[in-house]
């Protein structure tokens, strides 16, 4: 893989002082194999930094393929515990350790974050990333389903619908231009976001960035915005359902517990009525409205986003051959069929749970599985001709390390893609740093 693999995160929680965690490692700093290459995990418990004894750990550790050991260790301060195996096919392994307290029960984290709830620890690995591939097939009609959409967005005219300064505007945002905006789409749900730019932009000076949004129901970000625009480009973040933006807390509430519950775990019946359908075509419209602005530069438009943004993002550089850098840190959906596959790739939650539970007959499960590969990222990288960062963790349950390999791998190898890997990195725990200073450095050379 391109850029290779970089190495970081082998403790994966984050402990205050007196908490106690697992310190979990492999025995080669990126976690990176060959077939056939014996694989050891080991792991310490850690109580102020330091190796504890005494303390009983459970662990859970899963591969590809159908892989699952479950067991309990001791811990000694003076030896690791260990675990060797060795992968006989491109495939990934992730290894989870949980601490019991004395009444034998996990200790919750004072600070937890992501999926880390409890004391303990997690590591992965990963053999011959570079040929893993996707486990499906993409769609004989696939380039004709998203141009035949594309065409269907093109009927609606772009008009900018709104443009108003927020009601509460911080102060420190005003040294920037800053709008909440709403833009035409289809089926009469508009791109919505919150737009800002450097005061008093020249025309056709700025770059432009889409800043895209992770699975939930929020608002768009000042925050992200403004950080962007007071460092000299054009920024749009859009919210992923084209709602409202600054609302009172309620008002994402009512929606997440009515008719956008659990959008992103639902089965749909079919890809016209599929969720992320106008959510792609919003991300191509907030495009084409950033272009259209007199203030872009007419040369870089970058679109960037995490988990579901990264999803967003891959699929914008896709369907607008326009975007000139692509940032994807832990992008979901990728590679869906993989666990249904002969390779019996590791599990995840969202479309795949849902799936696994409706698809209860050979029949249904293809046909489940046919609705989702429209919108499988996997299908839409051969698509994409411009710079591609992507991050992914080895530790990642909401999007497997199989899955972004197949995903990065589909990518053309005459596209400039680069892939920074985590081994102990959870989902939220991926930073994209090296697409953020790709980013940095198209901003600073606009303003020369």
């Amino acid at each position: 893989m391109r850029s290779g693999l970089l190495a970081a995160f082998f403790a994966a929680a984050c402990c205050t002082a007196g908490e106690l965690s697992v310190q979990a490692t492999t025995d080669k700093k990126d976690a990176v194999y060959k077939c056939g290459e014996p694989v050891r995990v080991s792991a310490v418990v850690l109580e102020d930094g330091k190796p504890v004894s005494g303390k009983t750990v459970t662990y859970t550790i899963l591969a590809d393929g159908g892989f699952s050991k479950k067991g309990k260790f001791v811990s000694d301060a003076g030896k690791p515990w260990t675990f060797d195996y060795k992968f006989t096919y491109p495939a990934a392994l992730r290894a989870e350790f949980t601490v019991l307290g004395d009444d034998g029960k996990r200790i919750p984290l004072k600070k937890g974050y992501d999926q880390i709830r409890f004391a303990g620890g997690r590591i992965g690995a990963v053999a011959e990333p570079e040929k893993i591939l996707p486990a499906g097939k993409t769609p004989e009609d696939f380039s004709a389903f998203w141009k035949a959409q594309l065409a269907r967005l093109a009927q609606v005219e772009m008009k900018e619908l709104e443009r108003k300064t927020p009601a509460k505007l911080p102060g420190a945002y005003k040294r920037v231009d800053m709008w909440d905006v709403k833009v035409s789409c289809v089926d009469d749900v508009p791109v919505s976001g919150y737009l800002a730019m450097p005061k008093k932009a020249a025309p056709q000076s700025l770059p432009a960035v889409l800043l895209v949004q992770g699975a939930g129901v929020h608002s768009a970000s000042m925050w992200d915005v403004f950080k962007w625009a007071k460092e000299g480009a054009i920024c749009l973040e859009i919210n992923a359902h084209g709602i409202l933006n600054g609302q009172p807390a309620k008002y994402y509430a009512d929606l997440r517990n009515g008719r956008l519950k659990d959008y992103y775990g639902k089965i749909y019946p079919s890809k016209e009525e599929h969720v992320f359908l106008d959510m792609a075509l919003r991300v191509v419209r907030a495009l084409e409205y950033l272009r259209s602005l007199p203030q872009w530069n007419g040369r870089d438009l970058i679109v960037s986003g995490a988990s579901q943004g990264g999803w967003q993002a891959l699929v914008g550089a896709a369907l607008d051959d326009k975007v000139t850098l692509c940032i994807a840190g832990v992008p979901g959906f990728n590679d869906i069929d993989g666990e249904f596959s002969p390779a019996r790739r590791m599990p995840r939650g969202n479309f795949a749970l849902a799936i696994r539970k409706a698809g209860t007959t050979p029949e249904k499960l293809a046909e489940l599985l046919k609705v989702q590969s429209y919108f499988d990222t996997v299908n839409f990288a051969p698509m994409i001709k411009c710079p591609v960062y992507v991050t992914m963790g080895f530790v990642d349950l909401s999007c497997p390390t199989t899955s972004v390999c197949a995903l990065f791998n589909r990518i053309p190898a005459t596209t400039a893609k680069h892939i920074a890997a985590y081994p102990g990195g959870v989902h939220a725990k991926c930073p994209a740093t090296d697409g953020d200073a790709a980013l940095m450095k198209i901003i600073k050379a606009a303003k020369k």
